[in-house]
């Protein structure tokens, strides 16, 4: 084998190593998300939900985990501690009051238990 091949090999490796390296990071570094939702976002709906209920891509920890609504006001509804799923730890439900009509903000923040900090919101409206 020549120099300049030899060279050519070691660049080849080099850069494949990197690329292979940045791919697996840029997996590592993925962030949780909402996978369902009910009430869904923009949902329209005729009768009030019972509960909000998040399905996520990955293990929820519940002391991080938190859901907030907010009616067409900004008035924060008082809602019972959100509940991490015993049987599947990436669902997480909080109980509703009877809703009015009107369109509401679901806001929700969570830690998984790979200690990323993730929260979003969306809404829905209740005719």
């Amino acid at each position: 084998m020549t120099t300049t091949n030899t060279m050519t090999t070691k660049k080849l490796v080099l850069v494949l190593s990197l690329a292979i390296g940045s791919l697996v990071t840029s997996w590592s570094h993925a962030h949780t998300k909402v996978e369902t939702a009910e009430p869904k976002a923009d949902s329209e709906l005729n009768e009030p939900p019972k509960e909000i209920r998040l399905h996520f891509s990955d293990t929820l920890e519940p002391a991080f985990t938190k859901i907030v609504l907010l009616d067409a006001k900004n008035v924060t509804i008082k809602l019972p501690k959100a509940v991490v799923d015993k049987a599947d730890a990436k669902t997480v439900s909080a109980q509703l009051p009877v809703l009015r009509a009107g369109q509401y903000l679901v806001r929700w923040s969570t830690m998984t238990r790979d200690s990323h900090k993730v929260k979003g919101e969306y809404r829905f409206n209740v005719k």
